[in-house]
């Protein structure tokens, strides 16, 4: 008893994060879809690159994902029971595009007198789900403050106002710091021990997507190709990252003992396959299931391991997957792109081998009222 009361606050974080993130997977799904039919209908010529029609689909399909916050935030109040509308407005506080504005400005940002970190939080997690928590804590605190006679009418008015500086001034920027100490530690890893360097990332990567750290990757590899003409690996981490999670989907599918489950795989699987859309797998799958996702960081790093020996670079930007993979096409450098098939080969083979044999149970026993097939 005393030891299942001292869970190991890994796991207990990982169950709250799978609790709060599951309700929304079905639109992060639809939204995926939805880029995996642009894809498909620009690669087959039925619509053209560049129009309006295909602006038009891609904006319905990068929503869902832009907006994951706002979704995650009702979700989040729900698990915590927090107040959904006060949830959703501390958390629209760092969506704002006023925000935004000021944290694009080149000036210095804060709050009498306390810095602000310049970040945006458009795809965070992480960030949203313990700024939902800490208020747990803050209505308690100013509900038992507040004079009874006012509470109805001046609690809202605090929390809202406690809860977006919370999220402003210490909880939002937290995603942004860790990203910003991994930029550096892979940075530094590259000059010294490449070998290592990519192995560590590739295997972080999927830690990244639910702590959104991964946008200050990718900021940093667009602006690489934008000044020198090529990413040194940045997005080969996050192209096998999508073969693993590929390969973990696959594995998952033949394994799954609930009709539920291997539909979520499906699903989820292709998403990622042509996509490169990995929350539903993470999220529906591998913080769900647990084993799956170490199964999906030993694939990475496997592959990674292989990128760091034998150096694989990006040269258009483009959302890693299947479908995308000219991006490490060059004629500079003939030999980049069959190497980085084969990273991404080890991925999905290491994720799909190791989910298969050892991914653990994945029936209704750990879901209860899922039917099986």
């Amino acid at each position: 008893m005393e030891q299942n009361a001292k869970k190991n606050i890994v796991v207990i974080l990982i169950d709250h994060i799978s609790s709060c993130m599951a309700p929304i997977i079905p639109i992060v799904i639809a939204g995926g879809l939805v880029k995996l039919l642009v894809v498909i209908l620009t690669m087959t010529g039925l619509l053209a690159e560049g129009t309006s029609t295909e602006a038009v689909l891609s904006l319905i399909g990068d929503a869902p994902l832009y907006f994951l916050p706002f979704f995650l935030a009702h979700t989040a109040s729900v698990h915590f029971h927090v107040n959904p509308v006060l949830a959703i407005g501390a958390v629209g506080v760092l969506m704002s595009p006023s925000f935004v504005e000021l944290a694009n400005s080149s000036g210095n940002l804060s709050f009498a007198g306390i810095p602000l970190i310049k970040a945006t939080y458009s795809y965070s997690t992480i960030p949203v789900i313990l700024l939902v928590a800490a208020m747990v804590w803050i209505e308690k605190l100013v509900h038992k403050l507040m004079p009874k006679a006012v509470d109805d009418i001046l609690s809202p008015l605090v929390i809202l106002l406690l809860s977006s500086l919370a999220g402003l001034l210490a909880i939002g920027p937290l995603g942004t710091l860790i990203g910003n100490a991994l930029s550096g530690a892979i940075a530094w890893l590259q000059l010294h021990a490449p070998w290592l360097a990519w192995t560590v990332f590739a295997a972080t990567t999927p830690l990244q997507i639910p702590t959104g750290t991964q946008w200050v990757f990718v900021a940093t590899a667009i602006n690489q190709i934008g000044s020198t003409g090529l990413d040194n690996g940045l997005m080969v981490g996050y192209f096998i990252l999508a073969l693993s999670m590929s390969g973990v989907a696959a594995a998952v599918f033949l394994k799954a003992k609930t009709t539920a489950l291997k539909k979520i795989a499906l699903s989820s699987g292709l998403t990622i396959f042509l996509a490169g859309v990995s929350e539903p797998v993470i999220f529906g799958i591998c913080l769900r299931y647990k084993k799956p996702l170490v199964t999906a960081i030993l694939g990475c790093a496997a592959a990674g391991l292989y990128q760091g020996i034998v150096t694989i670079h990006c040269y258009v930007y483009a959302f890693p997957a299947v479908p995308s993979c000219l991006m490490f096409a060059s004629g500079e450098e003939p030999g980049n792109f069959l190497k980085a098939m084969i990273a991404a080969a080890i991925a999905f083979g290491v994720s799909f081998v190791l989910t298969l044999f050892f991914g653990g149970r994945l029936d209704a026993e750990e879901n209860p009222g899922v039917e099986r097939c």
